[in-house]
C-alpha cells in the first residue's frame, strides 16, 4: 500500500477518534495492534495477498478479542480486513501518532550521542528543540558507539549534525580545497 493510502486511513481513524474525544486511548490501542502486527510470524500473514477474506476477518476479530479494543477500533480493524489493509496497520500507526503529534503540539526528535548524555546536557538540548520548533519535545535517545564524539538530531525532517566525525569531512574538505589553490 502506498503512504497515501496509509494516510487517509489513519486521518479517517483519527476524524473519528477526535469526534469521539478518544484520541490518546485509540493511539494507545492502535500502537498495540500494530506492535502485534509486525510479530515475525504474523506480520507476513497479514500482507499475504492469497490469505481468504475470511481468514482475514478471524485474525482481524482475535485481533479485537485479545487486545480488548474498542468499538471504534474494531471496526477499523473489520475494515481494513474486508478491504485487505491489515498488513498496514504499522504505517497507519505511524501516521495516526503524527497526526496526534501535531494536534497535541509536540514533535518527536531523534538524538544519536557518541556518550549517553548526562541530565543537565538532555534538558539543554531539549530546550534548544523546544524553542527551534515551538513545540513540546518527545525525545528518543540512542548512544552510537560509531559516532566519535558530539551529537546528530532528527526533528521534523531534518538533520542537524555535530558530530565529530562530519566536523573532520568538513575540514578535511576545506583544506583539501585550500591546497588546490
Amino acid at each position: 500500500m502506498s503512504g497515501a493510502v496509509a494516510r487517509r486511513y489513519a486521518r479517517a481513524l483519527f476524524a473519528l477518534a477526535k469526534e469521539g474525544r478518544l484520541l490518546q486511548p485509540t493511539a494507545d490501542q492502535l500502537e498495540r495492534v500494530a506492535a502485534v502486527a509486525n510479530d515475525p510470524h504474523l506480520g507476513p500473514v497479514l500482507d499475504n495477498p492469497l490469505l481468504s477474506a475470511q481468514r482475514r476477518r478471524d485474525i482481524a476479530q482475535t485481533l479485537i478479542r485479545e487486545l480488548a479494543l474498542s468499538d471504534l477500533l474494531a471496526r477499523f480493524l473489520s475494515l481494513l480486513a474486508d478491504h485487505q489493509r491489515l498488513g498496514e496497520l504499522d504505517s497507519i500507526a505511524d501516521h495516526f501518532r503524527r497526526l496526534l503529534d501535531d494536534e497535541m503540539g509536540r514533535v518527536r526528535i531523534a538524538i544519536r550521542c557518541a556518550a549517553p548524555l548526562d541530565p543537565r546536557q538532555e534538558t539543554d538540548l531539549l530546550a534548544v528543540f523546544s524553542k527551534l520548533t515551538g513545540k513540546d519535545i518527545i525525545p528518543q535517545v540512542a548512544v552510537d558507539p560509531d559516532l566519535l564524539g558530539g551529537i546528530v538530531v532528527e526533528a521534523e525532517g531534518k538533520v542537524y549534525d555535530g558530530s565529530v566525525r562530519t566536523q573532520l569531512h568538513r575540514l578535511a574538505k576545506e583544506l583539501s580545497g585550500a591546497a588546490s589553490l
